[in-house]
């Protein structure tokens, strides 16, 4: 771009370098990738283009996942940058397949007072938000045995969700000194009459203890114990 401007006087001329776009309705468009069986390389081209919402693409193949992200692309030729996709199965017979809850990515059993044990499990539900488990399965037993997720009966709890994370703090029934106890904890779905569980199988111990710290004995003085014994 060509300038001149006179300052006291005195004229001035010159160039102003720079990128510039020209706007160009026909370049507007969505663009669709898709990855089967993995993610779509977004460094090639799309899979599908087309101009408008919503849009019905070709038929896809039976017994496969198929990963999917949309972008748009405007009339200045800029394209939106987003990379998280969204996925859908399909299984043998060409239906669709409403995919399972992640597990927890965190869980940990501590023995508690009273030969009970503590559970503490963390669940990140905004990853997958669509699919996204709204209880929590806790399979529990006392003596020494493996939960089994096809014979045993979950205590189900409700999930209370904050900032992107669920978290469950459960205290079990007693057992005696000594005894075993184990966890296993799954997050589950519901969708209308349909629970979807994850299907992680850690399984987490610890030994449950009755006893608890030795009283201290001795004489109190001003909030203090002396004479300890």
């Amino acid at each position: 771009m060509n300038l001149s401007f006179t300052v006291d006087s005195v004229d001035y001329t010159g160039k102003l370098g720079g990128l510039y776009r020209v706007s160009d309705d026909s370049l507007e468009r969505y663009e669709l990738y898709r990855g089967v069986d993995s993610e779509p390389d977004l460094t090639a081209s799309p899979w599908e283009t087309f101009d408008s919402l919503p849009h019905e693409s070709a038929a896809l193949d039976a017994g496969h996942t198929y990963y999917f992200v949309l972008r748009k692309r405007n009339k200045y030729n800029l394209v939106s940058q987003n990379i998280e996709s969204t996925s859908l199965i399909i299984d043998s017979e060409g239906n669709e397949v409403e995919p399972s809850p992640d597990g927890p990515y965190s869980v940990t059993i501590e023995a508690a007072a009273a030969g009970k044990g503590y559970v503490v499990a963390e669940y990140l539900y905004d990853i997958t938000d669509d699919y996204a488990a709204m209880h929590w399965l806790i399979y529990f037993t006392d003596d020494g045995s493996d939960p089994d997720p096809e014979t045993d009966e979950p205590t189900v709890v409700a999930m209370t969700k904050r900032n992107g994370k669920a978290i469950l703090r459960w205290t079990s029934p007693a057992a005696d000194d000594g005894d075993t106890l184990k966890v296993l904890v799954r997050c589950r779905r519901v969708d209308g009459e349909s629970n979807y569980d994850s299907d992680n199988t850690d399984i987490h111990s610890t030994t449950a203890k009755t006893d608890g710290p030795e009283q201290v004995a001795g004489k109190a003085f001003l909030g203090r114990a002396n004479e300890v014994t």
